[in-house]
């Protein structure tokens, strides 16, 4: 019988199973990272999953991308959501109209100011008037259609659709915000220099537009205006549903109400009493008489004024009076008979010579140019003499003997000339 091998020392298994393990360890490192790290990835994604706050994060972060792209593809994400939108708005709507009010009053403030904004044009002669009645709408109240409208000759025309659109809109808004059954209240929309003013009656609305500050009259002669239309176009009224033509007739009615409490200076004028307004037209016709006579003077006062300047700036000719009067002007001077006509000189004018008395005086003018046109016609020299003045000595060059001593002898009698000089 073979013998068992004697075991090994203790000390020798214990060494074996060390290696052992450092070989696992060696072999099987990275699995074990692996799963220590799939580990904590799962532990990581349970928390995440089992956390709301980290739930929700995650599905805010891909909800909108998703709804842009879904939306992108058709309406179908659309019609889904209207539904339960809309029935959140009239729920919060009736429950808690405070707060709705409150979220639409930033837009709906801003949305009628660029409504109305829209609908005008500026108008510059606004600083010269107190107001301007410039369109006037008739609407029907239950459906909030245009029945008619009229405006301003110079009035840019508002589309009623848009200006009955918005009256509709304010109504429905303040109905199912504040539950008032009953929108008979609002009686003015301002937008700076723009008013819209509303009457109300049991079926139309009667709206006007007015740039500046209307009269309270005015809001009164509104409301027996549409007095007036329910009381003739009852039946009418009753049975509208939108055919704006079938109201056509009523155009020159609403115009005429325009004209006459429009408030331009003429649509003053005619409202006053018959005698007021003949003192006020005869007053009218004397002060633009006044005016014109006024500027007639000016203008005949220039150009007189003009005709007299020219004949002192002429040479030979002194003016010594001047008078201007209604259709009639006198001049008085003196004149040198080889100085410029003032006849001629009159022409040049719009003054009507009829009109216009000119005495002149003679007299002989010591003007160089006249002096040496006397001396010519006197001496009569040849021409190879020239003659110059010098003050008043008359020099000679070119001349004869007998030429030259006849010009010493009659020179000094001509005005201007006291002496001769003979030049070589």
């Amino acid at each position: 019988m073979t013998e068992a091998a004697p075991l090994p020392p203790q000390s020798d298994r214990h060494d074996e199973a060390d290696q052992l393990e450092t070989l696992r360890d060696v072999l099987l490192a990275g699995h074990r990272r692996e799963l220590s790290e799939l580990k904590l990835r799962l532990d990581r994604l349970e928390n995440r999953i089992t956390d709301p706050q980290l739930r929700a994060t995650d599905a805010s972060e891909v909800l909108v991308p998703a709804m842009l792209d879904r939306l992108a593809q058709g309406d179908q994400l659309g019609n889904a959501l209207k539904p339960v939108v809309v029935e959140q708005f009239h729920h919060t709507s009736r429950n808690d109209p405070e707060k709705m009010a409150d979220a639409l009053f930033p837009i709906l403030g801003p949305a009628i100011r660029k409504m109305i904004a829209a609908m005008l044009i500026p108008d510059s002669k606004a600083k010269k008037r107190t107001y301007r009645l410039e369109q006037l709408f008739l609407i029907d109240k239950e459906s909030g259609l245009p029945i008619c409208n009229v405006s301003s000759d110079i009035a840019f025309a508002r589309d009623a659709a848009m200006v009955s659109g918005m009256l509709s809109a304010i109504q429905s808004f303040v109905h199912e915000a504040f539950s008032a059954n009953d929108f008979d209240g609002l009686n003015t929309l301002q937008v700076g220099q723009l008013s819209v003013w509303i009457e109300w009656g049991p079926s139309a609305i009667l709206a006007a537009v007015i740039r500046g500050t209307g009269p309270e009259k005015l809001r009164e002669a509104m409301q027996i205006q549409l007095e007036s239309i329910h009381h003739k176009y009852t039946d009418q009224l009753a049975i509208y549903e939108g055919d704006t033509e079938s109201f056509d007739f009523m155009k020159p009615e609403l115009s005429s109400f325009i004209d006459s409490h429009d408030g331009t200076f003429q649509n003053k004028i005619k409202r006053l009493p018959p005698i007021a307004r003949q003192w006020l037209k005869g007053s009218a016709i004397a002060l633009l008489g006044m005016i014109g006579w006024v500027i007639y003077q000016s203008y005949d006062n220039y150009r007189w004024s003009s005709y007299v300047a020219s004949l002192e700036a002429q040479p030979g000719i002194i003016v010594t009076n001047s008078e201007r009067h209604f259709r009639n002007y006198i001049v008085r001077g003196l004149r040198d008979p080889l100085s410029k006509n003032p006849v001629d000189l009159l022409a040049k004018t719009s003054i009507n010579a009829i009109h216009v008395t000119q005495h002149f005086e003679p007299y002989q003018a010591l003007h160089p140019a006249f002096v040496l046109d006397r001396a010519r016609t006197l001496l009569k020299p040849s021409s190879t003499v020239t003659m110059t003045l010098d003050g008043t000595t008359l020099n000679i060059a070119g001349g004869e003997t007998p030429f030259t001593s006849e010009a010493t002898k009659y020179a000094p009698f001509i005005v201007g000339i006291d002496s001769v000089a003979i030049l070589d």
